[in-house]
């Protein structure tokens, strides 16, 4: 009986160890921003989980920096750090590169572990960004790879050139333009190569004359193995209309004879 009550009793112990360890709370942390300080580095700073809910006995972080320029690279530098439960001051790290206004393939790395959980909890997220101009420091914000450029627009439509930077280790995925107040998709009409840029104009018709429009751009990459996309805001502005008078000038030019018809008399 002792013997039988022991092994129901080691049993049971098992099935409750077993379960209690497939719901350990494992968490990562989250990569936040990748910013660039100036031309030639790169601040990157990540959160932590809520630590009332963590139960991460340690976390391991990684962070790879793929650094290139047009034909150049890409170098890989990393640096590691080790968290545990209590200690989880540092959430950012810069780092300074030999190469100006060059761009980055960032990934952070995280592995969770706790002694009784089943297996670590492992996430990679990578993003792209490219250090300032040394001229200009504050250009810093433009997508890698893809600058907005005005198109040949009319009083009625709106041309806007997605121009690809080339001779980089990516591949173009396609792009969409759609203006933000009426959801009207922009329609590829060319593509040329001016040895610098792929150049890919999209227009977009049946608009207002002299109407400032607000176009939001989504491009689609892939770069080292991983796709990414990146969404952009670019506003741009109609002609005015090739008529004598448009809409508003033959209002206003109403306006004003009716005065002069009153003065007169």
């Amino acid at each position: 009986m002792d013997n039988w009550w022991t092994s129901f009793c080691i049993l049971v112990s098992y099935v409750i160890l077993s379960h209690s360890q497939t719901h350990i709370p494992l968490t990562q942390p989250t990569l936040t921003s990748i910013t660039a300080v100036n031309s030639t580095a790169l601040t990157v700073t990540w959160v932590f989980a809520n630590a009332t809910y963590d139960q991460s006995d340690l976390i391991r972080i990684t962070i790879q920096f793929y650094e290139f320029y047009y034909n150049y690279g890409p170098v890989n530098t990393s640096i590691s750090y080790t968290f545990t439960a209590t200690n989880k001051t540092i959430t950012s790290f810069t780092q300074n590169f030999d190469l100006v206004n060059a761009f980055y393939y960032v990934c952070l790395s995280s592995n969770s572990t706790n002694v009784n959980a089943p297996s670590p909890l492992v996430k990679r997220t990578c993003l792209l960004k490219q250090t300032c101009s040394r001229a200009n420091s504050s250009i810093c914000s433009q997508i890698p790879f893809v600058i907005i450029s005005n198109g040949a627009s009319s009083s009625n439509s709106l041309n806007i050139n997605i121009n690809w930077l080339k001779q980089l280790p990516y591949t173009q995925n396609g792009a969409t333009v759609q203006l933000i107040s009426n959801g009207a998709t922009g329609t590829l009409l060319t593509s040329t190569d001016n040895g610098t840029y792929v150049i890919q104009t999209y227009q977009i018709s049946s608009l207002q004359s002299n109407t400032n429009y607000t176009a939001n751009i989504i491009v689609n990459y892939t770069i080292f193995g991983s796709i990414l996309t990146d969404a952009i805001n670019y506003t741009i502005l109609t002609s005015r209309s090739s008529n004598l008078f448009s809409t508003g000038d033959s209002f206003i030019l109403m306006i004003c004879l009716v005065f002069l018809v009153f003065s007169i008399y």
